[in-house]
């Protein structure tokens, strides 16, 4: 996939890319720790698919991940936004109760990992008050933002669903950590938008959850190279794959969520109409149709003008 590099009028600055890498590196040490033996609760097809998998972090990638995502604090970083920056993110660390996690979570508290995510996005973001951000053990598939403590929560169950629906796809243990990788992405930023419309009290005439889908998105394409389109391509996996077992309802339709096929076709149009040249296959191989699909530049043209002009009072320079 090529990289398509940020244009000059980009609010978000490419310092993105650092969380990206760091996020990667989380991820791919959160499949190393998974210990599925002891879940009895999934689907014998998504636990026969498993191997056996690598090595987490070495010493060298937790050396790389700090180069990659810088360790200061906005308050030491010396840059500024238009608006006045009071708050920080801060790494928040909670108590795990399903001992399948403990080893997974503690070494995350060594490795200082959700430090560096935070230290990436202080670097990048002011803030108007603190927000906390913690992956943890929900009990749950879930993440999401609670705008009464501001902390936004990613859960590891969530992490592991991504990778066991990928399996189930048929994918290899190789494409399933990277379309775990991809959606992790996809849902963090999502979550961070709702942070970000919250703290920053930004106007919306729509649905919030469509909202943060766009920044998502926009974030993954715009602000990224391939690594980032490629998680944008996961999200859209994944509403697929979650799109198969829904069934309308009167709750469904009445839910703050667009269902899952629409949020699928969403994003790919989206992801189509930022790079006609790069996705046109959604269209020749029938996956967006055409009919929507000679929407989706203007339609992307516009989310992402709204968002870049949203953000850039808070955007550090």
């Amino acid at each position: 996939m090529k990289t398509i590099r940020p244009n000059n009028e980009a609010a978000l600055p490419a310092k993105l890319s650092g969380i990206l890498a760091l996020l990667i590196i989380f991820v791919l040490a959160a499949a190393c720790s998974f210990n599925t033996d002891a879940d009895t609760s999934k689907d014998t097809k998504s636990v026969s698919n498993k191997t056996t998998r690598k090595s987490a972090l070495s010493d060298d990638d937790v050396a790389s991940m700090k180069k990659a995502t810088g360790t200061k604090s906005s308050k030491k970083s010396g840059a500024t936004s238009e608006n006045t920056d009071e708050g920080d993110f801060i790494p928040i660390y909670s108590e795990i109760k399903n001992e399948k996690y403990e080893a997974f979570n503690q070494r995350f508290k060594d490795e200082k990992t959700i430090e560096t995510i935070t230290d990436s996005l202080n670097e990048i973001l002011s803030l108007p008050v603190d927000v906390n951000v913690t992956f943890k053990d929900c009990g749950q598939v879930n993440a999401w933002y609670q705008p009464n403590t501001k902390t936004i929560t990613f859960c590891y169950e969530f992490m592991e669903f991504f990778h066991e629906k990928a399996l189930e796809m048929g994918k290899s243990e190789e494409d399933a950590n990277n379309i775990m990788i991809g959606a992790t992405l996809f849902f963090f930023f999502h979550e961070l938008g709702h942070c970000l419309i919250d703290v920053y009290d930004l106007p919306a005439t729509g649905r919030e959850e469509d909202s943060v889908d766009q920044l998502s998105t926009f974030i993954l394409m715009d602000e990224t190279d391939e690594v980032g389109q490629g998680s944008a391509g996961a999200g859209v996996l994944m509403f697929k794959a979650m799109s198969e077992n829904e069934q309308p309802s009167a709750g469904s339709f009445a839910d703050e969520h667009s269902l899952s096929s629409q949020r699928f076709y969403n994003v790919a149009c989206w992801m189509y109409g930022r790079d006609q040249s790069e996705y046109g296959f959604f269209v020749e191989e029938g996956i967006l149709p055409e009919a929507r699909a000679a929407r989706c530049p203007t339609e992307y043209k516009k989310m992402s003008s709204a968002w870049k002009r949203l953000t850039e009072p808070w955007i550090k320079k």
